[in-house]
């Protein structure tokens, strides 16, 4: 989608509608996003999931105690399986440039951009709803594929940062430790330098995906997710940088420690972030 479109020499029969009229056709026209219900792909003999997972937080000191950290929404390891795109045309907005303004802002502004950050890359996972349910999705090179003035007019988010564990990061990314770590939190600051810049964030879904999660069996036959307290600490760090954003109306952060959520969620919700 780009901003540059030609105006007609005359006005367009829409723009003598009501203001919320014209709303609601361009909602009906143009391309949205909506909540689907993920369990409409799944099986009929399917087990329904459980609304969270529960990890157990190993201490490094090794007292024998853990500490049992509650991760990770309805869906998979990442957030935003949920928002979809009703696709629509955007050949109404070569109207006019009132028209194009109006339906821009309404197409960036109003609708929610599923956001997804790698050591290497930061992407925008649009998926659709086709005719039959299915929702086929592909990605996009974020700061790179929309103009900047069409950046600048997102307001409403959810964004996966993974942090892989070291081996997987040695394989991948020829880079593990504290390097590893470093990458991520440079990517995440890209993203952070951008929404920085932007008036009125209206909701801020922040996910942290942690890729060094192990499976171990209790004594008592259980398996459980188990996380290491130092990779645990360290792993969240890489979210640091959204301190800097402040006035986001709605903010919630998952997959990190309580006392790190509540730091970070009230530094984006106050009128004045607290500085990472």
């Amino acid at each position: 989608m780009h901003n540059l479109f030609p105006a007609p020499a005359k006005p367009s029969p829409l723009l003598r509608l009501p203001v919320e009229l014209r709303r609601q056709i361009y909602a009906y026209v143009l391309p949205s996003t909506s909540s689907f219900d993920v369990r409409l792909q799944r099986g009929s003999d399917e087990p329904e999931r459980s609304e969270y997972n529960l990890t157990f937080v190993r201490e490094t000191l090794g007292n024998g105690i853990w500490k049992m950290q509650r991760t990770l929404p309805k869906t998979d390891r990442e957030t935003g399986h949920d928002v979809v795109w009703r696709r629509g045309s955007i050949g109404i907005l070569g109207a006019c440039k009132q028209v194009h303004d109006e339906c821009v802002d309404m197409i960036y502004g109003e609708n929610i951009f599923v956001i997804d950050i790698t050591f290497d890359q930061i992407k925008f996972r649009y998926r659709w709803r086709t005719a039959n349910n299915l929702t086929p999705n592909r990605s996009i090179l974020f700061l790179t594929h929309f103009s900047q003035r069409n950046l600048m007019r997102i307001k409403n988010y959810v964004i996966n940062v993974e942090h892989v564990d070291d081996y997987t990061g040695m394989i991948k990314y020829n880079t593990g430790g504290r390097g590893l770590t470093a990458g991520i939190r440079d990517q995440v600051q890209n993203l952070v330098d951008l929404l920085s810049e932007v008036p009125n964030l209206h909701r801020l879904f922040l996910h942290l995906i942690d890729g060094a999660i192990s499976r171990i069996r209790f004594p008592s036959g259980r398996v459980h997710r188990v996380q290491d307290e130092k990779n645990y600490f360290q792993s969240q760090t890489v979210l640091d940088p959204f301190h800097r954003l402040y006035g986001v109306r709605k903010a919630r952060v998952t997959g990190v420690s309580a006392t790190y959520t509540s730091t970070l969620e009230n530094s984006m919700r106050n009128s004045r972030g607290i500085p990472s």
